[in-house]
C-alpha cells in the first residue's frame, strides 16, 4: 500500500520538475535573429537605403556592427549601425547590382556575443554621377578701335587759337621789322646830314 502511495506522488514530482523546466527554458535561452528587411534570400527591385535586423530579445549598442558588401567585396554600409530595442538599422550607400552580403554582430541583453550572416539580391542600378558642368569661359569684351575726332577745319588750316593763321602773323611780325629797320635809317641819314 506505501508502494502504491509513493508512485503516484513521485510521478506528481516528476511531473511539476518537467513542467518548471520546460517553463524556465525560454527564458534563459539566447537571443536570435527573427527576421530582415530586406529577407535573407529575397530579391530587391527598388532603390535601398538601409538594412534592419530584427531579434527575439533585447540588443545592445556596443558591439554591434553590420557589414554590407557587394558582388565586388566593397562595403557598402554608410555610417555606424543603430539600435533601437531589438532592432539594429544600418544605413547604407547605393548597392550595386548583384549578390548583396550582410554580416552581423550583436551583443544580446544577458551579455552573450551573437552572429550571423545573409544574403539577398540587388536588381537596382546605382544611379550614374552626373557630369559636372564644365564653366564656359566668360566672352571677352571686344575692344572697339577709337576713331579719332574729325579735325576742325581750322585746325587743318593751322589756325590759331584766336582763329588766325600763323603765317598771317609772321607777316605781320616782318612788316613791323622792316618798317622798324625803315625809321632806323631814316633816323640815321636824317643825322649824317645834320651833323654835316
Amino acid at each position: 500500500m506505501t508502494r502504491n502511495r509513493l508512485l503516484p506522488t513521485a510521478t506528481a514530482l516528476l511531473v511539476g520538475v518537467l513542467v518548471l523546466i520546460s517553463t524556465a527554458t525560454p527564458a534563459h535561452a539566447h537571443t536570435e535573429l527573427s527576421r530582415t528587411s530586406p529577407a535573407a534570400g529575397s530579391t530587391v527591385s527598388k532603390p535601398l537605403t538601409a538594412v534592419t535586423l530584427t531579434f527575439s530579445g533585447l540588443i545592445k549598442q556596443p558591439g554591434t556592427t553590420v557589414e554590407v558588401t557587394g558582388p565586388d567585396e566593397i562595403s557598402y554600409s554608410d555610417a555606424d549601425a543603430q539600435v533601437l530595442d531589438k532592432t539594429i538599422t544600418q544605413t547604407v550607400r547605393p548597392l550595386p547590382v548583384g549578390a548583396i552580403t550582410v554580416a552581423w554582430r550583436t551583443v544580446s541583453a544577458d551579455g552573450h556575443t551573437v552572429k550571423g550572416s545573409f544574403t539577398f539580391t540587388n536588381r537596382v542600378a546605382p544611379p550614374t554621377p552626373t557630369a559636372e558642368p564644365t564653366p564656359t569661359a566668360a566672352p571677352t569684351p571686344t575692344v572697339e578701335p577709337s576713331t579719332p575726332p574729325a579735325a576742325s577745319p581750322a585746325a587743318a588750316a593751322g589756325t590759331g587759337d584766336d582763329g588766325t593763321s600763323p603765317a598771317l602773323w609772321w607777316a605781320v611780325i616782318l612788316g613791323l621789322v622792316l618798317v622798324v629797320a625803315l625809321l632806323a635809317g631814316l633816323l640815321l641819314r636824317r643825322r649824317r646830314s645834320t651833323t654835316t
